[in-house]
């Protein structure tokens, strides 16, 4: 096997909820009577640190706090959580990743409890060694949390391939000395990944990566 370890990303690469994050941005833009996005738009805006992103699509940051924005999202895509679900061939992936003996980890920025909920939720948490998040709801990057899984979980970085679906990931993957491949299908668009790192567009296509 060419890796030892596989590091997902969660939403937008095995969790499928671009459309859900469209929604629940929209729903907040129209409240305060701002422009909507369109999916095209929200794939070239969308990057980490969120409080960035939310600046650039137009919500005054002098007028609301980050912490109420961020309240607002998560109660927000509350409302949209029964319409996500895993993208096409996840299962299969995971599946076939760990028959191989490839250990399995989730590095995301979503708060960890959470996270860990809904990887019960889909009964794929079996599939891995360990899931890290974040501590807060605030979505300000991997990194840090990526330095932190590195001190306590048994990862060489040389042997690891980290899998995701928008620019940071790459970054992360970088910072860490991972391999990187980003899934189109997810939070950015397919022009911005391929300045970053070799693109796939099916989940299948990782069986012939690992």
């Amino acid at each position: 096997m060419k890796y030892k370890n596989v590091v997902w990303d969660w939403n937008g690469t095995l969790l499928n909820d671009v459309k859900v994050g469209v929604n629940t941005l929209n729903d907040m833009l129209g409240r305060r009577g701002l422009p909507l996005l369109s999916v095209e738009d929200y794939k070239e805006k969308f990057g980490f640190p969120v409080i960035d992103f939310y600046d650039r699509v137009g919500f005054d940051m002098e007028k609301e706090s980050f912490h109420e924005l961020s309240v607002d999202f998560v109660e927000t895509y509350d409302k949209y959580a029964g319409e996500v679900g895993l993208n096409e061939g996840v299962r299969e992936v995971l599946a076939g990743i760990q028959q191989t003996g490839v250990k399995q980890y989730v590095l995301s920025a979503l708060r960890e409890d959470l996270l860990q909920q809904m990887l019960r939720h889909f009964q794929i948490d079996s599939r891995f060694d360990r899931a890290c998040g974040a501590n807060d709801i605030y979505a300000a990057g991997k990194i840090e949390r990526g330095q932190q899984m590195l001190q306590t979980c048994p990862i060489v970085p040389e042997d690891t391939l980290m899998v995701g679906d928008t620019i940071h990931d790459a970054e992360v993957a970088d910072a860490l000395g991972f391999d990187c491949i980003l899934f189109a299908g997810g939070h950015n668009n397919e022009e911005r990944l391929q300045k970053k790192a070799p693109v796939i567009h099916r989940m299948r296509e990782l069986l012939t990566c690992v």
